[in-house]
């Protein structure tokens, strides 16, 4: 990417969130390829990506659950984010990562002899999300999930950390499922620090973000209506996914969204896209239209993954597996 979009790309990405009010949530670009095609749709994923939607939706989980996503974005941004999950004798507990990176990122200054801009040196961005979740099954019909958010920011000189709530609840019906998830709901500060300043603070908002959603299925197709309530703007998102019985391996997924930019304006995107399932690793694709005119046509892949182990216990009561899988998340959330 040449100068001048990177320039414009480093105005729209640091100097927003840091002087903003309200912080710029990486995850609302989807929580995988099948959320994005189905119009980014919170509250109906069946896998462990769950975590960035809906914590509630853990309830599926059969037994272990793991999903992978990855995307490029305007040919310098790349997201990434994994999450896995395990069902419990007392629910549901997962974790999941989501980090949005640039690497390489010039810092120019004006040379005194030329007054011409010179690299000084190179620096990377890093902006993720650490999620702990729990869900349990209040009622047959009623499920609730949690989270526990960590925020990091670390640019240059910067570094910043904060804390998020979320909850989720799910009521099934026999022909619908609804969904509720409010996102950072102790609305927590993310706190700035300057490592070439001890006496800088710099403070942003969590914004809360709250989202109903419905899954309705007729026949074949399944129709998922959405409204999304963020910054002060209603974002209605609808998707629809035809599951032909002739071919049971195979989905079809179709969507539209409204979501909001850095700057908090308003956009529309249409998305299409497929499911692939193979015996129990299911691979999503979708692709949609983009506003960068130098990559106008994105595509993003995810994968899932549904399996059991023998899962050996410790002093005949915990499982060696619910230890192991919080190491990592720990881990992340020390960082």
């Amino acid at each position: 990417m040449n100068l001048f979009y990177r320039s414009i790309l480093l105005i729209l990405i640091f100097q927003l969130p840091i002087f903003g009010e309200s912080f710029s949530l990486i995850s609302d670009i989807g929580s995988s390829a099948q959320a994005i095609a189905l119009g980014n749709i919170e509250g109906q994923s069946r896998t462990a990506s769950a975590i960035f939607s809906n914590p509630a939706g853990l309830y599926l989980i059969r037994s272990y659950s793991f999903s992978l996503f990855q995307t490029t974005v305007m040919n310098d941004i790349n997201y990434l984010n994994f999450a896995l999950s395990k069902k419990t004798p007392l629910g549901t507990i997962g974790f999941g990562h989501y980090m949005a990176s640039i690497n390489d990122i010039a810092h120019t200054m004006i040379d005194e002899a030329t007054q011409e801009f010179t690299i000084k040196e190179n620096f990377n961005y890093k902006n993720s999300v650490t999620k702990l979740s729990y869900q349990r099954s209040i009622f047959r019909r009623l499920k609730l999930g949690l989270n526990l958010s960590k925020y990091n920011v670390d640019f240059h000189t910067l570094k910043a950390n904060g804390f998020g709530v979320d909850l989720g609840a799910l009521y099934i019906l026999p022909f619908a499922t609804f969904s509720a998830y409010a996102q950072n709901i102790n609305q927590g500060e993310i706190i700035y620090k300057d490592s070439n300043n001890p006496d800088y603070e710099g403070k942003e908002t969590l914004p809360l973000s709250i989202s109903t959603s419905m899954r309705l299925q007729l026949w074949d197709f399944i129709f998922f209506p959405q409204v999304k309530f963020m910054n002060g703007s209603m974002l209605p998102s609808a998707g629809v996914q035809y599951a032909p019985r002739f071919i049971p391996y195979l989905k079809f997924n179709m969507g539209y969204r409204q979501l909001l930019d850095y700057a908090n304006q308003v956009h529309n995107k249409a998305s299409v896209g497929m499911d692939l399932k193979l015996l129990s690793i299911t691979a999503h694709y979708a692709y949609e239209r983009s506003e960068y005119h130098l990559q106008d046509h994105m595509s993003y892949f995810s994968l899932s993954y549904n399996f059991k182990l023998k899962d050996p216990k410790i002093a005949n009561r915990f499982q060696l597996s619910s230890i192991l899988l919080f190491l990592p998340s720990i881990y992340l959330m020390t960082l």
